[in-house]
């Protein structure tokens, strides 16, 4: 990786193995070179079980559809 900012544009593709080989396995070269990009990828991953494992009742309405809507835009913030 020449940044580590690029990174942040490629995790989820890499945490749900949707990257090209080549490219995972220069990730997880990267990542076990530089503990904050390490660092980064976890805080994702614990991010992502918990949004996994929140129901939708478990959301007021509102949220839900700023989530929705969050999502339907790409995820773009």
């Amino acid at each position: 990786m020449k940044r580590c900012n690029e990174l942040v544009a490629l995790l989820a593709d890499f945490v749900e193995h949707q990257l090209p080989s080549e490219i995972h396995v220069r990730l997880e070269q990267h990542l076990a070179a530089c503990p904050r990009c390490l660092t980064q990828l976890k805080t994702y991953e614990s991010t992502v079980c918990l949004l996994r494992s929140i129901g939708d009742d478990d959301l007021p309405a509102e949220l839900r559809c700023t989530l929705k809507a969050f999502i339907d835009r790409g995820c773009d913030n």
